[in-house]
């Protein structure tokens, strides 16, 4: 990684002006210069190299979320199959090179974090929802950076300290907020994340979110929303709930959406906020005088 290791040589010669640039390079007050490009397969996964990188790193990742939350092609495959042989790509396993399309075999640099993701399948968005389970894919991350970049191993190792201690700090933050709040889970992946919160989550029969999902008793759903204002208790969706359940709820105010990060947020800071937001629907806005639900 020629540009990453010319950023260590600079150093020994900083000029107390060029010093105090660095410093905000550092602490992320300043843009980026000169990042080495690192395509990755997921949004998720551009998130964390995009933290652990630091101001050496910019995740380009081949598939991201549309405004609907759903997964769409950033890099379409005839890009892909340009790009020069000496890139950097990273992905959660084989499979999941295989299944964004990276071919393998054409790239020296291609590196996966596991042999085998030790994820059920389609539990990704499960897990990056649990701040318990997401240092551990951070670890990866930092092995892979170190690999290709050994002579900066030290400074990923501090980003990905800074890394665990905030989202402990926020978890910790958000059960003082949030715990023994009562939630009606209608999320498909965002589970984890409330129950780190300790909110007390109840939610639906599954043979009566199955009816709903297929659009029928639609006044099955109104009602049980209607109660769970009553009984000032927050509705959560997320991106994967389905979506006849979140167009029904739209414009309910009962609702409170988890949205997706951007790849290039800064995840705890967007965990915070998501807790902040949930609080303050609770607290802030009474769920009362519901708006029917549109049918």
């Amino acid at each position: 990684m020629k540009k990453m290791q010319k950023i260590k040589k600079t150093r020994k010669i900083l000029s107390p002006l060029s010093a105090l640039l660095l410093a905000c390079l550092l602490l992320g007050a300043c843009p980026a210069r000169g990042a080495e490009e690192v395509v990755v397969t997921s949004p998720w996964l551009a998130l964390l190299v995009n933290f652990i990188g630091g101001v050496n790193v910019k995740a380009v990742p081949i598939q991201d979320w549309n405004e609907e939350g759903d997964l769409t092609r950033r890099i379409q495959s005839r890009a892909l199959q340009s790009l020069p042989p000496e890139s950097l790509i990273m992905a959660f396993d084989e499979k999941d090179a295989q299944d964004a399309g990276i071919p393998l075999g054409q790239y020296g640099n291609f590196r996966s974090l596991y042999s085998r993701l030790p994820l059920d399948e389609g539990k990704i968005d499960v897990s990056f929802s649990d701040p318990s389970v997401i240092p551990f894919i951070a670890q990866r991350v930092l092995t892979t950076l170190a690999d290709w970049d050994p002579a900066n191993y030290s400074y990923y190792q501090r980003r990905l300290a800074e890394f665990q201690a905030r989202l402990y700090s926020i978890t910790l933050a958000g059960r003082q907020v949030l715990k023994g709040q009562s939630v009606y889970d209608l999320t498909g992946h965002s589970g984890p994340l409330l129950q780190a919160a300790g909110c007390r989550l109840t939610r639906p029969a599954p043979e009566v979110f199955s009816s709903w999902i297929s659009g029928g008793e639609s006044e099955l759903l109104a009602a049980a929303i209607a109660q769970m204002a009553e009984e000032k208790t927050a509705v959560v969706l997320d991106h994967s709930t389905p979506k006849m359940i979140r167009a029904l709820l739209a414009s309910n105010p009962a609702a409170f959406l988890i949205t997706r990060p951007k790849p290039e947020q800064d995840y705890p800071a967007f965990l915070q906020d998501q807790y902040l937001s949930l609080w303050s629907k609770i607290t802030l806005k009474p769920l009362k005088g519901l708006s029917p639900l549109t049918h």
